[in-house]
C-alpha cells in the first residue's frame, strides 16, 4: 500500500495578492506562535493603498518563518505574467537559484495543465505551483471520501479530502480556499484528518480583516480574531508534537526527500 512520505502531518499557511494586512498578521500573530506562512504576491500591486510595501516584502524575506512566492505579475496566468513576477521577486530580493514558488490566481492553471507541462513551467523560473482546488483526485483520495462518507464525517472534510497531499512529487500542490464563512472548526476537521493519514493540508487565505475594516463582508475575507484562534489551535498541536507547521516551499521539498 502506497504510504505518505510526510512523517507526521503538516499544515501550511498560504496568503494570496500581498494585502497589507497580511504584514499585520506576521506581527501579531505569525511571530507571537512562531508560525512559518507563505505570502504570494502579485508584482504589480506593490507600494500602493491597502498593500505590502517594498520595505514588509524584503522584511518577510528575510525571516526564516516566511516564505514569498509568485502569484503573477498582474494575477495571470500566461508565460509573461507568470515569468514577469518570478523575474522581479528574484531581483528585488536577492533571489540567487532563480527558482520560486507560484500560487496559480483563479483556476486557469488546473492540476492536469500543470503536471502535463511541468518542464516547460520549470523553464519559468517555478519550483512548484499552488493552486486552489485538487482537480484530479487520486483513486486513493476517492477511497478516502468514501471511507469519511460511511463514518458520517462532517460534510466539509469529506469534500476537501481530495485537496490532501501525500508527498509531493511533480509541480502542483492543492490547497483548500478558506472563505468568509469557513469556520475553524473546518479547518480543525482538515487539519484533525491530515494527522490521521500523516498528511499535508494547505490553507489558503486572501484577506484577513477585523469587524468594520473595508471588505470585512466579502467571500474572500476572513475574521482576525478567527484566525488567531486557529493560530493558537495550530500551535498547541505543533506543540504537542501533532503537526509541522512550514512554508510551501519546506512542504515541497519535505514531501522530495
Amino acid at each position: 500500500m502506497q504510504t505518505s512520505k510526510f512523517k507526521k502531518a503538516t499544515v501550511v499557511i498560504s496568503l494570496d495578492d500581498g494585502d497589507d494586512d497580511g504584514f499585520r498578521l506576521y506581527e501579531t500573530v505569525f511571530k507571537k506562535y512562531q508560525l512559518s506562512a507563505t505570502y504570494n504576491v502579485v508584482t504589480t500591486l506593490l507600494d500602493i493603498e491597502e498593500r505590502l510595501t517594498m520595505e514588509q516584502l524584503k522584511i518577510l524575506h528575510n525571516d526564516p518563518l516566511t516564505e514569498i512566492a509568485a502569484h503573477g505579475h498582474t494575477h495571470q496566468n500566461d508565460d509573461e505574467d507568470v515569468s514577469k513576477s518570478a523575474e522581479l521577486l528574484c531581483q528585488w530580493l536577492d533571489i540567487k537559484e532563480g527558482i520560486i514558488g507560484f500560487a496559480s490566481p483563479g483556476s486557469k492553471m488546473r492540476n492536469g495543465f500543470i503536471e502535463e507541462n511541468a518542464e516547460h513551467l520549470r523553464s519559468l523560473g517555478l519550483l512548484y505551483v499552488r493552486t486552489s482546488k485538487n482537480t484530479t483526485p487520486s483513486e486513493r483520495h476517492l477511497q478516502l471520501q468514501e471511507k469519511l462518507k460511511a463514518q458520517g464525517a462532517p460534510d466539509y472534510v469529506v469534500a476537501h479530502a481530495v485537496d490532501l497531499s501525500y508527498g509531493f512529487e511533480g509541480l502542483c500542490i492543492n490547497s483548500v480556499a478558506i472563505y468568509h464563512d469557513t469556520t475553524v472548526e473546518n479547518m480543525k476537521g482538515l487539519v484533525e484528518l491530515a494527522v490521521a493519514e500523516s498528511a499535508c493540508i494547505v490553507l489558503m487565505f486572501h484577506r484577513v480583516k477585523k469587524p468594520g475594516e473595508k471588505n470585512y463582508e466579502g467571500k474572500l475575507c476572513y475574521d482576525y480574531d478567527s484566525f488567531v484562534e486557529l493560530a493558537e489551535y495550530l500551535s498547541q498541536m505543533r506543540d504537542a508534537g501533532k503537526i509541522d507547521i512550514l512554508t510551501t516551499e519546506q512542504a515541497y521539498r519535505l514531501g522530495k526527500i
